[in-house]
């Protein structure tokens, strides 16, 4: 994989004299570096070359919605242009393409964001209401038929796998999520062209307050759905914090009422996500993605999430009833 070197990316974005090496510190969907120079400290993006145009095309659409977000002055971080551009913030350097950011000085959270992200959740999603109705492809891999489940709980149990005797427990709660999401497929009436990166890692706090970085992963989403599960995710499932964001949410002029009592659906479509996933690989029937472990770590992470997953289904729906958006 090709590295540029200090002076290429400071050439290649006109940044000044390099002041020190690119000092890496992640490598996630793309590798990331510090870069300083004589004109400051730079975020450097340095994308994993892909096939054909899918990826130009991916960031094309996302830096299209991240210049809409920079208009409506949403807090974010401030792109660099290259000199020679090869779609608006992006250049080639050898066999990758890159994009720099100012650097954000960061440091760890004094204060409570929730008021902030769900202010920024309703800018975000006004920025481009689709107009449609269905929630998006992306939430289909969810979906498991009953005959599905059935038949990887049975194969479980003939091969003795450590979760096996959990699945009996969990198998009518699984089906009537899924049934329950199944039934939204088509009727959600909320989707926009949002984010959807909405974590933890992605509010860096600033010397003047909350920014939200990495806008690669846009996509569309019902607007509702996505606040409910962002929520839950900030506020760590407490129920003063979940209210708190989603007040600001709809303060803001955020629509949560059509949801109803499937606000959090999103939280158990990611739960219901993972675990067939695990499951496809603990019987052999995928591979391992990188993020799942060695096979031992796999059995006791779908034994954890088998253990949940009655109360945790309870506890979304008892969480829904008790907020206050009024």
């Amino acid at each position: 994989m090709y590295t540029p070197s200090p002076r290429e990316v400071a050439i290649a974005f006109d940044l000044g004299e390099p002041a020190g090496e690119l000092v890496h510190f992640r490598r996630g969907g793309a590798d990331t570096w510090r870069l300083n120079t004589s004109t400051g400290s730079y975020f450097v993006k340095g994308y994993f070359p892909t096939i054909g145009s899918q990826l130009i095309d991916g960031l094309a659409v996302a830096m299209a919605f991240e210049r809409d977000a920079r208009a409506a002055r949403i807090d974010m971080p401030g792109p660099v242009m290259p000199i020679d551009p090869l779609l608006d913030w992006l250049t080639r350097i050898e066999d990758r393409v890159f994009r720099v950011y100012r650097w954000i000085e960061h440091r760890t959270y004094d204060r409570d964001v929730s008021v902030w992200l769900g202010r920024t959740m309703t800018q975000v999603h006004q920025l481009q209401p689709i107009g449609a109705v269905g929630l998006p492809e992306w939430w289909r891999p969810a979906i498991q038929s009953p005959e599905i489940w059935a038949g990887w709980f049975a194969m479980a149990r003939d091969r003795d796998v450590p979760w096996a005797g959990l699945c009996a427990d969990c198998l009518p709660h699984i089906l009537a999520a899924t049934e329950r999401i199944t039934e939204l497929l088509d009727v959600a009436p909320d989707i926009v062209t949002t984010h959807g990166d909405f974590k933890t890692h992605n509010i860096v706090m600033s010397e003047s307050g909350p920014v939200l970085v990495d806008w690669d992963s846009v996509r569309t989403d019902s607007a509702a759905l996505e606040a409910g599960r962002v929520a839950y995710i900030f506020g760590a499932g407490d129920p003063e914090q979940i209210n708190k964001i989603l007040t600001a949410y709809a303060e803001a002029g955020g629509e949560l009422g059509w949801a109803g009592p499937d606000l959090f659906l999103g939280v158990t479509r990611n739960h219901l996500q993972i675990l067939a996933e695990q499951i496809r690989v603990s019987l052999g029937e995928a591979t391992a993605a990188s993020w799942m472990g060695e096979p031992a770590t796999i059995d006791a992470a779908i034994a954890d999430l088998l253990r949940g997953v009655p109360g945790k289904l309870d506890q979304l729906r008892q969480l829904t009833s008790n907020l206050d958006l009024a």
